[in-house]
């Protein structure tokens, strides 16, 4: 019987340790997706129309991350191919009664956050950074808006995340800002959005 017991206990200890050493790996790869709750609001706006009331629409996303441990801090860069915009309402002020309506932007973007972070009791991470930002398209209602806005363009990014084995999840918050111009018609566009993402890691 003690035989037995020592043999268990052996193999248990031995499948510890090898499973300590495997996530012992400095450098993580992993796919990853989800979803976002995103909105546009404007700034300086020089137009004859108004924006008001921005309303929030469902974006959603893709890519992969590589993950770098030093001690107790992380470096992550990201590729991530991401849909977002917005509601909002559309004044016309040249009308002697303006009226409005609720028309919606729609993003597709290649973003690549590089985040740095640390890690807290073995699975929480606290992470931010810079995102560098490349517009894939934009349309407003089904018009092409690529030739007016910036083509590329940095935000931040910031949260939390939990790593769960294979499995890590991430909760997000996010704002870029572009520039657009148009003849007659030139604002500041800040897309901001909450991200909320689950990945796999397929090397860890």
């Amino acid at each position: 019987m003690k035989k037995i017991l020592l043999t268990v206990l052996s193999m248990l200890a031995l499948h510890i340790s090898a499973d300590a050493q495997a996530q012992s790996s400095p450098l993580t790869l992993g796919i990853k997706g989800g979803v976002s709750s995103t909105k546009v609001m404007f700034s300086d706006v020089v137009s004859n129309s108004e924006y008001r009331n921005p309303e929030n629409i469902t974006g959603y996303h893709a890519g992969a991350f590589a993950r770098l441990q030093i001690m107790g801090f992380f470096l992550q860069p990201e590729a991530v191919l991401a849909s977002s915009g917005g509601k909002i309402q559309v004044l016309d002020n040249q009308l002697s009664t303006p009226t409005g309506s609720s028309q919606e932007f729609k993003f597709t973007r290649l973003d690549v956050p590089i985040l740095v972070g640390f890690n807290l009791l073995n699975f929480l991470r606290v992470q931010a950074g810079p995102v560098a930002s490349i517009m894939m398209s934009a349309k407003q209602e089904g018009k092409t808006l690529d030739n007016y806005m910036s083509e590329s363009d940095w935000g931040v990014q910031g949260g939390v995340g939990v790593d769960i084995g294979s499995l890590t999840f991430d909760a997000r918050y996010e704002t870029i800002k572009r520039k657009y111009t148009e003849t007659g018609n030139n604002f500041n566009m800040r897309n901001q959005q909450f991200i909320f993402s689950v990945g796999y890691k397929f090397l860890r």
